[in-house]
């Protein structure tokens, strides 16, 4: 498959559907059946990096079946969990990143990601950071916490400014402190400055609260090198994606 963001001139490896965007309604069925009708292509094993992904249902989540299909295993956290929240993911990724052991590890939502790029091509993307983790970007500021976005918003590279917690890549030991660090945060701040269930219950407050502190370490992909949100973009005229065809095949393997 190729994606094309217009407007940075990159070829993001991870197309994120985040928030549900109406706008894509109708184009995310397409763009998945394109994906999983197109010629298979098996990935070198990458020993370096673990992927991890979040499902607490039986079945094999969207996310999941990408990487099925990629050859590539994952580690999906919260299985057996009977309710889902996404402040879960604190809990989770802060045990899970003790017992992970290779270099690095990435992160993917299960239900509304595709990862179009075999992990040594995401790889190479990440180290060209030269940064210890990269969060991705998206144009939408959840929660809407004003001081969260003032401190986003100054070191922004481009419209994809504030940090989106749902995919992300890093060097383990640096992921490993963030995301303890994170588990920690007080959010009462969060909460007085917009008191609702939806932010009591979520996890991109207080992510986005100690990426102030790691910033430069961690960084947001503001040019969607590795990941394309497409929450506030639309369908047509910023982002290319098209399955693709044999011959483009021949192009990417020459």
């Amino acid at each position: 498959m190729l994606v094309r963001n217009l407007i940075t001139g990159t070829s993001p490896s991870v197309i994120h559907r985040n928030g549900n965007p109406a706008e894509w309604e109708r184009r995310w069925p397409q763009v998945v059946a394109e994906f999983f009708g197109g010629a298979s292509r098996s990935s070198d094993a990458c020993s370096e990096l673990t992927i991890i992904t979040w499902s607490t249902r039986p079945t094999k989540s969207l996310a999941e079946r990408c990487l099925d299909r990629w050859g590539v295993s994952c580690v999906t956290l919260g299985r057996n969990l009977p309710e889902w929240r996404n402040d879960m993911k604190l809990y989770l990724n802060a045990k899970a990143l003790e017992r992970v052991e290779s270099e690095y590890v990435m992160a993917l939502d299960a239900d509304d990601v595709l990862m179009v790029s075999e992990p040594r091509h995401i790889l190479v993307a990440f180290r060209a950071f030269e940064c210890d983790i990269v969060f991705g970007a998206e144009k939408n500021n959840w929660p809407p916490v004003r001081f969260l976005a003032d401190f986003e918003e100054a070191i922004a590279e481009s419209a994809y400014c504030y940090l989106n917690s749902g995919a992300w890549i890093g060097k383990t030991d640096a992921c490993r402190r963030f995301f303890r660090d994170c588990l920690n945060e007080d959010d009462g701040d969060l909460l007085a400055a917009h008191l609702t269930r939806a932010v009591f219950r979520d996890d991109q407050g207080r992510t986005r609260k100690t990426f102030r502190r790691y910033h430069p370490a961690a960084r947001l992909d503001y040019h969607c090198r590795i990941f394309q949100s497409l929450r506030e973009v639309p369908p047509d005229g910023e982002v290319l994606i098209a399955a693709q065809t044999p011959d483009m095949l021949r192009v990417d393997l020459a």
